[in-house]
C-alpha cells in the first residue's frame, strides 16, 4: 500500500472515531419524548324525564313527542337525552302541568285546553272554541304575533317555560253520530260528548254536554250512554274505530280548526341549560313540529278517504246558516269569558288583531282549491 493512501485512511479513521465520541458523549443531546394524546373532556349527560298526555299507539298526538326526543338526542351528540314516556306512564295524563310544575317532570308534551278550569285563556292557545285559527295564522301568530309571549306570561309565577309547539293537529271532524244532525235543533236532547267552549255552545243548542276521557268514548257510544261526539282528527278517529259504531259523520271541524301541541319544561330545568343546548331544543322543537304537520296532512287525507268508501257510513258538511250560527254562538260565549278574565280579554283580542291582519291578505292570494285531475 503506498504511504499516501495509509495516510488517507487513517485520517478517515480518526474523524469517524471523533464523530462517534462526540455524539454518545454530547451532554444536551436528549432522546425525543413521545407526544402524549391530549385527554378529551368528557361533557356531562343531562337526562331529562319527560311524558306526554297520550299513549304511544296515538298518531299525530304521541308520535311527534318521540320524534322530539330522537331529535335532540341527535343535535346535541348525547348531551341531553329526553326520556320520553306515554300518557299515565309517571303521572296521570291531565296532571302535565301540575308534574312540569313541580319539577316531577322535566318536560310535557301536551295539550293547553286540559288547563281551561286554571287558566281560563288555556283554552284559546289550545284552539278549542268555534271559528279558530287555521293552521297557518296560528302558527304565524305563536311565532310572530306575540303568542308565545303572552302564553308564558299566562303561566308566569308556576315555574313552567312553554316552548313553541312539538306538534300541530289539522282540522278535526265536527261530530260522529248515531243518528243525522241536519240541523242546529237536531242537537236539542242530544247526549253528546265534547270540552271546553265549544260544550257551552252546545248546551245553548240544546244538547246534554257529557265530558268523558278518550279512553271512554267508543265504549260509551256503543252502549248508548252518549249520542254523538267530538274527538279528533280523521286519522286519530279512525284509529279509535268510531266508523264502526256511528253511521253519520259531519265535517269541518268549526269548533278546532287546527290545534297546537304543548311543549311546557319545568323552569329550574330550562335555566340549566348552555345556550347552546337551548336553541338546540328549539330547532329540534321546530323540526319535529314542521315534520308532525306534513304528516298529518296525509294521514288525515287517507283516513278521510277511508271513511269516504266504508260501507253505510253517510258523510255530509255543515251548512252555510249552521256554520253563521255556529260562529255567532261561539263569539258571543267567547266574549262572556273575557268580561270574567282580564287575561283571556287579551289574548282574544292580540288574536282578533293579527287575524284582522292577516286574513284579508289570504282572501286576496289564496287560490280555489283545483282538485287532482
Amino acid at each position: 500500500m503506498k504511504k499516501g493512501n495509509f495516510i488517507l485512511i487513517a485520517i478517515v479513521l480518526v474523524i469517524i472515531t471523533a464523530l462517534v465520541t462526540y455524539f454518545a458523549v454530547k451532554p444536551d443531546r436528549k432522546a425525543p419524548i413521545p407526544l402524549e394524546k391530549p385527554v378529551e373532556k368528557k361533557v356531562p349527560t343531562i337526562v331529562w324525564k319527560a311524558q306526554s298526555s297520550y299513549p304511544a299507539g296515538l298518531p299525530q298526538l304521541y308520535a311527534p313527542a318521540a320524534s322530539f326526543a330522537k331529535k335532540i338526542a341527535t343535535l346535541t351528540d348525547g348531551q341531553l337525552v329526553v326520556k320520553m314516556n306515554p300518557g299515565g306512564s309517571i303521572v296521570p295524563s291531565k296532571k302535565i302541568f301540575d308534574a312540569v310544575s313541580a319539577g316531577t317532570l322535566d318536560l310535557g308534551c301536551t295539550w293547553a285546553g286540559w288547563w281551561i278550569g286554571k287558566f281560563p285563556a288555556s283554552v284559546l292557545f289550545g284552539n278549542s272554541f268555534p271559528n279558530g285559527l287555521q293552521m297557518r295564522e296560528m302558527l304565524s301568530w305563536i311565532y310572530t304575533g306575540g303568542g308565545l309571549e303572552l302564553w308564558n306570561e299566562l303561566y308566569k309565577g308556576h315555574g313552567v317555560k312553554v316552548l313553541a309547539p312539538y306538534g300541530m293537529l289539522g282540522s278535526e271532524n265536527f261530530c260522529w253520530s248515531r243518528k243525522p244532525i241536519n240541523s242546529l235543533s237536531d242537537f236539542k236532547g242530544l247526549k253528546f260528548r265534547t270540552v271546553g267552549i265549544w260544550g257551552k255552545c252546545l248546551e245553548r243548542l240544546g244538547a246534554r254536554v257529557v265530558s268523558l276521557p278518550g279512553g271512554e268514548v267508543y265504549p260509551s257510544l256503543e252502549r248508548g250512554v252518549i249520542d254523538a261526539c267530538e274527538f279528533a282528527t280523521p286519522a286519530i278517529d279512525k284509529k279509535l274505530g268510531f266508523q264502526e259504531i256511528c253511521k253519520y259523520l259531519k265535517v269541518p271541524g268549526i269548533h278546532e280548526p287546527c290545534a297546537p301541541l304543548e311543549t311546557l319544561v319545568n323552569e329550574k330545568s330550562w335555566q340549566k341549560l348552555s345556550d347552546d343546548l337551548k336553541y338546540k331544543v328549539e330547532t329540534a322543537l321546530r323540526d319535529a313540529s314542521f315534520e308532525a304537520i306534513n304528516k298529518t296532512m296525509k294521514e288525515d287525507a287517507e283516513a278521510m278517504e277511508f271513511f269516504r268508501k266504508y260501507p253505510g257510513l253517510n258523510i255530509s258538511k255543515l251548512t252555510p246558516e249552521m256554520i253563521d250560527e255556529i260562529v255567532k254562538i261561539g263569539n258571543e260565549e267567547l266574549d262572556k269569558y273575557a268580561k270574567k278574565d282580564a287575561m283571556f280579554a287579551r289574548v282574544l283580542k292580540s288574536q282578533r288583531d293579527f287575524r284582522k291582519l292577516v286574513e284579508p291578505y289570504a282572501d286576496l292570494v289564496r287560490l280555489p282549491y283545483v282538485y287532482a285531475k
